[in-house]
């Protein structure tokens, strides 16, 4: 698949991203959800990330496939999962929680003890798939169309 990815930190964020050939995520998890992006959007918190001002508060392994904003169509689920099916379209939360940890299980996931951020610390939106968990899908109302 097509993915827009950062290979080194710059402040020129016309030639930040390169379009790479790479395959396409698996899901890794019994709650895993793979969605075929229709739309992703750009914000500032991009533009950080290519500057590498994230560099000292999240571990980056470059090339990175940016975009945490991101919504579209699921394609593939785990076992596990019960909140959507395939063809649902949602819209995917940037904060992916394990949901068993101590700040979880307490209704705090936004201090998940591992929490992965798509875009930030590990491959995002940018891409024709993206792989999340079934707590960080929205389900859009019928008929809502996800671009």
């Amino acid at each position: 698949m097509r993915a827009a990815r950062l290979h080194e930190y710059t402040d020129d964020m016309s030639d930040a991203l390169r379009l790479d050939d790479v395959d396409r995520p698996s899901l890794d998890r019994p709650d895993g959800v793979l969605v075929e992006v229709a739309g992703a959007g750009w914000c500032q918190t991009d533009n950080h990330i290519v500057e590498g001002m994230w560099t000292d508060y999240v571990d980056q392994e470059l090339p990175m496939t940016l975009g945490h904003e991101s919504a579209g169509v699921v394609r593939e689920i785990g076992d596990d999962v019960t909140l959507v099916s395939e063809g649902d379209a949602v819209i995917c939360h940037p904060h992916v929680t394990c949901g068993v940890c101590r700040a979880c299980r307490q209704g705090e996931d936004m201090h998940c003890e591992n929490a992965e951020f798509p875009g930030l610390s590990r491959d995002g939106g940018f891409a024709e798939y993206l792989a999340t968990a079934e707590r960080s899908v929205v389900p859009l109302p019928e008929g809502v169309d996800p671009v």
